[in-house]
């Protein structure tokens, strides 16, 4: 994108290593510039959450309506809008506050990329063999003679390299890959905050079908996958995702409480989770019970509509029969 890098990801880089050379290292850094992130987009989103909860307290409702529906899609659709008119609950709002965090964490991202390239002695850009975010990408900078400005020790592993938490590689034979010669102790950290992240994600009391369902799936292997990419990453990036996802968990156990963590509890321990605070500012909601007594209204009530539409539109011969009963005896 035109100006991406010189307008968005440059002062966000700028702005990292200012922290950085205020708190003493890109390590913490990090830390500090995830969470202002995090807080400036707190707003959208706690919008983008009590959204997507009202929406899953409808579910049984909207359940209700395809049954009603019987197929008829039109039929479906208009009942569902009216329900959502009725309930005051706007289906895409859910998805704006997530569209709009994405150029955000991508800056962020793309600053975390910057500070983590090979320069040279000038401070200029190397462009090495095996360079970029891979495995050989912090050996190859350093056979290039250039630097990180990344290549700082926090915690138990280098921002800058890739975490080795425990390393077989002299034990093993030379010809293993070097993915296999190792064991990433933050990856899987990554791989844990983002399935916990999305096991407590609110979810409807009935079980998902359609589209709906094939993306659960699909996201209980994101955590997987994350696992994967992270193995290989610098753990700049992985530190940024995993504190990034510990940030998001509070959020959410405040703002939606435990998700479907709550199947597995006892009522004892849900009711303890929530004294201590999970789901205290969640969209306050009449209850399932409530909800759903108004949406069976709202489908009454457009059941009736449409019915009365269509002997409006479409008489029968009954009714004409009875219409010429009527004036013949009238």
């Amino acid at each position: 994108m035109p100006g991406w890098q010189d307008y968005v990801v440059d002062p966000m880089t700028q702005l990292l290593t200012l922290i950085a050379d205020g708190v003493g290292g890109y390590g913490l850094a990090i830390l500090v510039f995830t969470l202002l992130l995090r807080l400036a987009i707190f707003p959208l989103t706690v919008k983008g959450i009590r959204s997507q909860k009202k929406l899953q307290d409808l579910q049984p409702v909207i359940a209700d309506i395809k049954k009603r529906a019987k197929g008829d899609r039109q039929r479906e659709s208009q009942m569902t809008m009216e329900l959502y008119k009725k309930e005051g609950v706007n289906p895409a709002a859910g998805c704006l506050p997530i569209l709009l965090q994405m150029p955000i964490l991508l800056a962020m991202y793309g600053a975390l990329l910057t500070v983590g390239g090979c320069l040279g002695p000038e401070g200029e850009t190397l462009q090495v063999v095996g360079g970029g975010i891979g495995a050989d990408a912090y050996n190859s900078c350093k056979n290039a003679g250039g630097y990180m400005l990344l290549d700082q020790n926090f915690l138990w592993f280098n921002l800058a390299d890739i975490d080795r938490t425990i390393n077989f590689g002299s034990a093993l034979p030379s010809n293993w890959p070097d993915p296999a010669t190792y064991i990433s102790f933050l990856a899987i950290l990554g791989g844990l905050t983002f399935w916990i992240q999305t096991y407590m994600t609110v979810t409807p009391s009935q079980e998902p079908t359609g589209a709906q369902a094939t993306m659960q799936r699909v996201m209980q292997w994101y955590p997987l996958f994350f696992v994967f990419i992270g193995w290989v990453f610098f753990s700049g990036i992985l530190l940024y995702w995993v504190f990034a996802a510990v940030i998001q968990i509070v959020q959410q156990y405040f703002l939606s409480g435990l998700g479907k963590f709550e199947r597995h509890m006892s009522p004892e321990a849900i009711e303890f989770a929530r004294s201590m605070g999970a789901g205290k500012y969640a969209p306050q909601s009449s209850g399932t019970s409530v909800v759903s007594a108004k949406g069976s209204q709202a489908i009454s009530e457009s059941n009736s509509e449409i019915d009365d539409d269509s002997q409006d539109k479409v008489p029968t011969r009954k009714r004409r029969r009875r219409r010429r009963r009527r004036r013949r005896r009238g």
